[in-house]
């Protein structure tokens, strides 16, 4: 594989969905620097993205192989690169989950997105969104590299699904989502999941300070009903003592959760002048937003930790198997 740049598939400019073109598994290396936006929808012959050797996703000895970010923040070759060097055994952030089935759930969801987009652009009903267990199963029980191969599928498959996507919505894990929310939560998936291969380092930290990721989760989560990770099901029941609560993130803007007697509304506002009620490093904060803690990164609490809403703001549970 060309030593300068891993390869993804483009769609209208995005960065986004998860791994390089099938087709482009043996074939020669291209232009490794395109614009964004020089990509066409259906990943032409002359699509801009360097050759992959799918024999290196399972690869022992990846010391030779240099994956630098193909862009300033790329969350797609972050996560590539770091699923290179991670053996299928290594245990991740996420509850009961080793590499392997961290992957399976990645393909898993890849597909999922897909049938569901491709549904609705044949015409048909919306179906409600497959439970983790019963659409990850099949791809658990994968040996690790055809594990990996699917991986490289469902994600071409998504990538162009995607691509297929106008002004349509299709409905996911209960909310409706357009093309653009689609691309966002590709790059969040990658965002989140690199972390919890490898914990804290420099590029996925900057990946996870981006705003527009926090502005994504704010949005989904509070909408995502079916989630495990929706705030609705963590937050939904700790409400009644509290009409506002700040959760900071300087310099982006605040997220302030709105207690009602029935739910809670969480909105981003400016930076008010009052004291948050949590303060800690953007990055910290998409974590938190997803059932998330990095140990490295302070939290100041300047409300009272006891506080049922602060309190559950403050565990991390992580994404746990059904």
């Amino acid at each position: 594989m060309s030593a300068e740049r891993v390869g993804v598939p483009q769609i209208a400019g995005s960065r986004s969905v998860l791994v390089p073109c099938a087709s482009c598994l043996d074939g020669p290396a291209l232009d490794p620097s395109p614009e964004d936006g020089d990509c066409d929808d259906d990943f032409p012959p002359d699509s801009h993205h360097a050759s992959w050797n799918h024999d290196d996703m399972h690869s022992k000895d990846t010391a030779a192989i240099a994956i630098p970010a193909a862009a300033p923040i790329d969350e797609v070759g972050a996560l590539v690169g770091t699923l290179l060097a991670t053996p299928e055994v290594r245990v991740t952030m996420c509850a009961g989950w080793t590499a392997h089935e961290l992957v399976a759930h990645l393909a898993a969801g890849a597909a999922e997105e897909a049938t569901l987009i491709e549904r609705r652009l044949q015409g048909l009903p919306d179906r409600s969104t497959k439970e983790f267990e019963s659409r990850e199963r099949p791809y658990r029980d994968l040996p690790d590299a055809g594990l990996r191969d699917r991986l490289v599928e469902e994600s071409v498959h998504l990538s162009q699904a995607i691509g297929a996507l106008g002004d349509e919505t299709v409905e996911f894990t209960g909310r409706r989502m357009n093309r653009a929310e689609f691309l966002m939560h590709s790059r969040s998936e990658c965002a989140l999941h690199q972390w919890d291969l490898v914990g804290r380092d420099e590029i996925g930290w900057s990946i996870l300070s981006q705003p527009e990721l926090t502005d994504h989760a704010v949005r989904v989560l509070t909408t995502m009903t079916i989630s495990n990770e929706a705030l609705g099901a963590r937050l939904g029941t700790v409400h009644q003592d509290a009409k506002r609560v700040v959760l900071r993130g300087a310099p982006h803007a605040d997220i302030v959760f709105v207690c009602g007697t029935r739910s809670i509304d969480v909105v981003r506002q400016s930076i008010t002048p009052a004291t948050p009620d949590i303060e800690v490093e953007p990055a910290q904060r998409l974590l938190m937003l997803w059932g998330r803690r990095e140990p490295s990164s302070p939290i100041d609490a300047h409300t009272t930790a006891g506080h049922r809403l602060v309190r559950s703001l403050l565990a991390a549970r992580g994404e746990e198997r059904p």
